[in-house]
């Protein structure tokens, strides 16, 4: 898609410290809506979080104005030497000109004299990002697409329980499983794509962090550590773990989908998904979310055998300096 030239005089890029928080607001709440509407996810609890921080004045980026109307933003997060752009939002009749673009050059020229960054990553849904899209490759960023699937749970629909794999038991997650889960989650991604697009799956720590995210926060929904499985061997070391959540009502999200590699091919991937949908279902739950990268071959044939469509498919970029 040919990138559209920003030309309106009466359009300006400011830093987010000074907009309107009014109008950011309601951006904010448009972008919830169109979550739930394309993704079945209901994103206030995290939008929520962010605003706190926008209103006090501590939020990195940039918003777009037209005369006093808050039209778009961005924001990123830097942690270290990693910096994260966290969401580019542009309001749906504003698209398509170039608002996406401007923002994403006011925050990489912003990078660019942070002397102690190294890497710079992208990871949040896009709706509608063309031309900052476009703008990140033509920066020298490495990109790879995400699906964001569902499945919809009938109400008499079961599709029963693969065979059992020797050695395997399958039980819900308990609190003690972090550390072993976060080790079984660092070495399923070992030199795979996702350790590439986020860097925290490059070590035991990182994933860690992410299971903290995974089952403290928000960012990911309600989790569920009732639905929420590990696969254990018959030694007691886990092979596999299984993270859910909930993300709207009626609707479940299946963050991680973790098996050690010394046990994948053995079905145990398939017997958590099955396992847990089993469960959401006779919960009332109505459908169940996750994401894969689309590269990711295997696991996004076995999502698609459990049922899963893709819904929405977005970019995500990656940048280290050399």
């Amino acid at each position: 898609m040919a990138t559209a030239a920003l030309i309106n005089p009466e359009i300006t890029i400011v830093p987010l410290a000074g907009a309107d928080l009014a109008g950011l607001e309601r951006l904010f709440d448009e972008e919830c809506a169109e979550w739930l509407d394309l993704m079945k996810w209901d994103y206030k609890g995290a939008s929520m979080l962010i605003r706190d921080v926008a209103r006090q004045h501590q939020l990195s980026g940039f918003v777009a104005m037209s005369g006093a109307a808050v039209i778009g933003f961005a924001y990123y997060v830097i942690e270290g030497s990693r910096c994260s752009i966290g969401d580019i939002y542009v309001s749906k009749p504003w698209r398509g000109i170039g608002l996406d673009r401007e923002m994403a050059i006011a925050i990489l020229d912003k990078l660019h004299r942070i002397r102690r960054l190294r890497r710079i990553e992208s990871q949040y849904v896009g709706v509608g990002n063309d031309e900052a899209e476009a703008l990140f490759q033509e920066r020298g960023f490495e990109r790879l697409e995400r699906s964001y699937m569902l499945v919809e749970l009938g109400a008499d629909e079961d599709r029963g329980r693969s065979a059992e794999s020797p050695g395997i038991s399958i039980r819900p997650w308990r609190q003690r499983d972090f550390e072993q889960a976060a080790r079984v989650i660092h070495r399923s991604y070992r030199g795979q794509h996702d350790s590439r697009i986020n860097s925290q799956y490059q070590t035991v720590q990182g994933c860690a962090e992410l299971m903290t995210i995974l089952t403290d926060h928000f960012w990911c929904g309600d989790f569920l550590p009732d639905v929420s499985l590990v696969a254990v061997r018959s030694s007691g070391a886990l092979a596999g773990v299984l993270i859910a959540s909930r993300v709207a009502s009626g609707v479940g999200h299946l963050g991680q989908i973790s098996v050690h590699p010394a046990h994948q091919g053995r079905g145990i991937g398939r017997r958590m998904i099955e396992s847990a949908l089993s469960d959401l279902r006779e919960r009332g739950y109505k459908a169940i979310t996750l994401a894969v990268t689309s590269a990711n071959t295997n696991a996004l044939h076995l999502y698609e055998s459990c049922g899963f469509r893709t819904i929405h498919t977005f970019p995500v970029f990656y940048r280290e300096k050399r």
